[in-house]
């Protein structure tokens, strides 16, 4: 007897698809087939079995799992396009092995930015469409509608209950995903200690960190906007080093900066901009000697900085010994942060220009005016961030093209 069930968004969770997995075997159901083009599982009826399951991607396939893997008592059971399906039968307390999570984070990070850039559009589009018809109705003299019965309605209510709908299942997509990439990102810190400072020993406690803020050997710093120009935030934590203060933490959100007065040392900082940090990334940058000083935690914006001590004499390292790699990375900075601030910019200044011409034509009002001055002050603000990064761009493409 096979068991058919619909599961539409079985990939946006796949630690509760697994456990989903597991309990549909205690009760006889063992999991055979998955149709990934109509979203359905299909199991065999037999016997109650307690199995273990774990849910992988990747584009690059094996013909077989891991000889790690195999000898804890994992098979593969499933292989559909980039996804696959492994499954234990040991007692769950004894299995020590399990497949790596940066391909589902990768590609659930993928499938939020296409939904994310869809919710983006879309709510760009009905704020600047609400926007004119507000307009049109205030500035009109004669502000009187006449709704006119047509067989074509049903045609309007169609496409808006569609809409309304792409809206809602675009919003469930990115907070969803969002938050199984957070839990996921979790497993990750939990098994590996790769993020925060790599040295737990050097760090204070807060009543250490308050004592020492009062007597004056902690300096607090805060320092806004870094992120669209870190070179200049590298230079300046590095003249803060040469001056004495050593950096000993940041904030969660990397934008206050705790230093401690003691000798001057030769550091080298680097910012780094990443769309996701795997364990390679972090094996590779620790290998050379660099320290995560910190890791951001938004996943539209995953920001690292990274530090190493040096010898007066010494070359100042580079996390960077390719010039053309990061040169396309700070390029990718450029462009995300254009893809990201340019349609607000454009939609500011669209109300700019249409809260003038009803200044013009209906006279000045005090709340129009403010609200027309906010505006220009955002879109200055956004506009200036966004001229940052590729001046940032620029200089470094001057600096390699100087010294080539």
């Amino acid at each position: 007897m096979i068991k058919k069930i619909f599961r539409p968004f079985w990939s946006y969770d796949v630690s509760k698809t697994e456990e989903w997995l597991s309990s549909m075997a205690e009760k006889g159901y063992c999991f055979v087939k998955l149709n990934r083009g109509t979203r359905c599982f299909f199991f065999k009826k037999g016997d109650p079995k307690r199995i273990t399951y774990r849910i992988g991607y990747d584009k690059i396939q094996a013909d077989s799992l891991s000889r790690a893997l195999i000898d804890d008592g994992w098979m593969k059971i499933l292989q559909s396009g980039h996804w696959y399906i492994i499954s234990n039968e040991n007692p769950l307390e004894e299995i020590k092995t399990s497949p790596v999570r940066e391909g589902i984070i990768k590609h659930n990070r993928v499938i939020m930015y296409i939904f994310g850039s869809i919710l983006i559009y879309m709510t760009t589009m009905t704020i600047f469409f609400v926007t004119i018809i507000s307009l049109t109705i205030f500035s009109s003299e004669d502000a009187s509608f006449t709704v006119v019965k047509s067989p074509f309605w049903i045609i309007t209510y169609f496409y808006m209950g569609a809409v309304l709908s792409l809206w809602i299942l675009t919003i469930y997509s990115v907070v969803k995903i969002n938050k199984t990439n957070k839990k996921l990102i979790s497993e990750n810190i939990q098994q590996n200690k790769f993020y925060g400072m790599d040295h737990d020993e050097g760090r204070l406690s807060k009543h250490e960190e308050k004592q020492l803020k009062r007597s004056g050997q902690i300096v607090v710093k805060r320092r806004f906007g870094w992120i669209y120009a870190p070179d200049k935030l590298e230079e300046w934590l590095e003249t803060m080093e040469e001056q004495g203060y050593n950096l000993v933490r940041m904030s969660k959100l990397g934008t206050t900066f705790y230093f401690r007065v003691d000798r001057p040392r030769k550091v080298s900082y680097c910012a780094d901009y990443q769309n996701i940090t795997d364990n390679s990334y972090n094996d590779i940058h620790r290998d050379s000697g660099w320290k995560s000083v910190f890791i951001s935690n938004s996943s539209f914006q995953k920001w690292s900085i990274w530090s190493r001590e040096y010898s007066e004499g010494e070359d100042r390292p580079q996390l960077y010994s390719d010039k053309s790699h990061h040169l396309k990375h700070a390029r990718r900075i450029a462009i995300t942060y254009s893809c990201l601030f340019l349609p607000l910019i454009i939609i500011y200044i669209v109300n700019i220009r249409l809260n003038m011409e009803l200044e013009f034509n209906n006279g000045f009002d005090k709340i129009q005016i403010m609200s027309m001055i906010s505006l220009m002050l955002v879109s200055l603000t956004i506009g200036s961030s966004l001229v940052r990064t590729w001046l940032y761009y620029r200089r470094l493409r001057k600096r390699y093209n100087y010294h080539s």
